[in-house]
């Protein structure tokens, strides 16, 4: 995907000199940026959409795996779903 996009000169030195630090392309640094900005923001999307909607989500106690029963109870503190 070829994807075009206009950025103020402070934001493109800034990517430029983070790139540098990298001893990446800008492009590469952008790339990378996305992906990781992508995979922060879709799990929350998941979380909101998926959980509390049945199952061992809503009643986390009732889980065998203490792991997994770790994982929702925490995002039921921090997010509030599946309450």
């Amino acid at each position: 995907m070829t994807l075009s996009i206009q950025l103020p000169a402070e934001d493109e030195a800034l990517i430029e000199r983070a790139a540098a630090a990298l001893r990446i392309s800008a492009s590469e640094f952008v790339r990378r940026s996305i992906v990781d900005f992508a995979g922060k923001v879709l799990p929350a999307e998941i979380d909101a959409r998926d959980i509390g909607k049945g199952g061992g989500l809503r009643q986390p106690e009732k889980m065998t795996r203490p792991g997994k029963r770790a994982v929702v109870r925490r995002l039921r503190e921090k997010r509030g779903y599946a309450c």
